[in-house]
């Protein structure tokens, strides 16, 4: 298979470079690591050069761009800041293709124009305490009343939900034994009355805050239903619908967060002197390079090729699930390498290495543990 990037995707590479260069060089992140502010003009910046419009129709704004598009814009936002791409993602990718696909058309016409101009910001809220790689296991109810719903239960991990103007929650709306034929997902304000939301602190990434979010008798309007009334009991169906987009993301954003070790290992073994000489002159630190070089262009090649396939409507669930497996395990082993190469100053917290470590970890439970990656893939061997 011959495989080029299109001249108006090579442009758009070049803009999101120039845009990180701008808004998240080198010590931005750093920063927002220290301090754990949520950098709110930077999402209305990714929207004032249309990074948020690129996979949309263009009747909701949007310029008719597709999933390698997306994978492209994931992979240069994470090589600079890990901020902005998980608020790219969970807005875009997880929230925006779930109402693109899966919303009804009222639903569309009021949320995908506000979103695509950086007006509204969407978290999704499926784990659970006891509810992780088993989401049928979730226990988070909604009673319906008349006209509403009432909803009960707590969240865990839902990234956003702090600066959120809406939680897309997953839902049982039936038995709980038949959990799967009785999920539901609601467009629930983050402001409701009986919503309660508390950042949970991590290893890495709290300016863009994780949350346990607890709803007690939170009542929601029938038609906040994604996809309204006629998809109550469906929900599982639509997680399905979009669990696609999800992985290649995580993919993309492991690529460019493993591309960034290597840049800056590079550089410091070309500048690193021991007995002499630069450490780069020695085979050992020659050889570690090199691997780490081959490893990304396979993770490079595994995403690409999972995102074309995606794109052109191939069937490729088992591919996307290889891609977020292999990308996600190899960025933590290249991480380890990098702080390998710095030796000493990589265990210090006044160099990067140790937080591109600490934040390399969340990507073996995004999308999906690498366990549940391999369960995937051998129901296709």
């Amino acid at each position: 298979m011959f495989f080029e990037l299109t001249a108006e995707q090579n442009a758009l590479q070049q803009k999101i470079v120039d845009f990180c260069a701008r808004e998240c060089p080198p010590d931005f992140e750093t920063s927002l690591d220290r301090s754990g502010v949520f950098p709110k003009d930077l999402y209305r910046k990714m929207a004032d050069i249309g990074l948020l419009r690129i996979s949309f129709p263009a009747e909701y704004g949007g310029t008719e761009g597709n999933i390698l598009d997306i994978v492209l814009i994931a992979e240069q936002l994470a090589r600079n800041s890990y901020t902005a791409v998980y608020m790219y993602l969970v807005n875009v990718v997880f929230a925006g293709s779930m109402i693109l696909h899966c919303g009804n058309d009222s639903q569309k016409k009021e949320f995908l124009p506000k979103l695509l101009q950086g007006d509204l910001q969407f978290s999704f809220a499926l784990t659970e305490p006891e509810a992780g790689s088993d989401a049928r296991s979730i226990k988070t109810s909604a009673t319906r009343q008349g006209d509403r719903f009432l909803i009960n239960g707590t969240k865990y991990w839902t990234s956003g939900a702090a600066v959120s103007d809406y939680i897309i929650t997953v839902v049982l709306t039936g038995p709980e034994a038949e959990s799967s034929k009785a999920m539901s997902i609601f467009i629930v304000p983050a402001k409701s009355k009986g919503l309660s939301i508390t950042p949970i602190p991590k290893l890495a990434g709290n300016a863009y805050p994780s949350c346990e979010v607890k709803y007690r008798n939170m009542s929601v309007d029938q038609e906040h239903i994604l996809g309204g009334l006629a998809w109550l009991n469906n929900g599982l169906l639509q997680l399905f619908q979009t669990a696609e987009y999800e992985r290649i993301c995580v993919a993309a954003s492991c690529l460019g967060g493993a591309e960034t070790i290597l840049k800056e290992c590079t550089e410091f073994a070309k500048t690193r002197q021991q007995f002499g000489k630069s450490i780069i002159k020695y085979q050992a630190m020659q050889h570690s390079l090199a691997d780490m070089a081959t490893r990304i262009e396979a993770m490079r090649w595994m995403t690409y090729h999972a995102a074309w396939m995606k794109s052109v409507g191939k069937e490729c669930f088992k591919e996307i699930c290889m891609a977020k497996l292999f990308c996600s395990e190899t960025l933590n082993d290249i991480a380890r390498k990098g702080m390998q190469i710095f030796g000493g100053r990589g265990y210090s917290m006044e160099y990067r290495m140790q937080r591109y470590l600490r934040e390399s970890y969340l990507s073996l439970y995004a999308g999906g543990t690498s366990e549940i990656q391999k369960n995937v893939i051998a129901r296709f061997l």
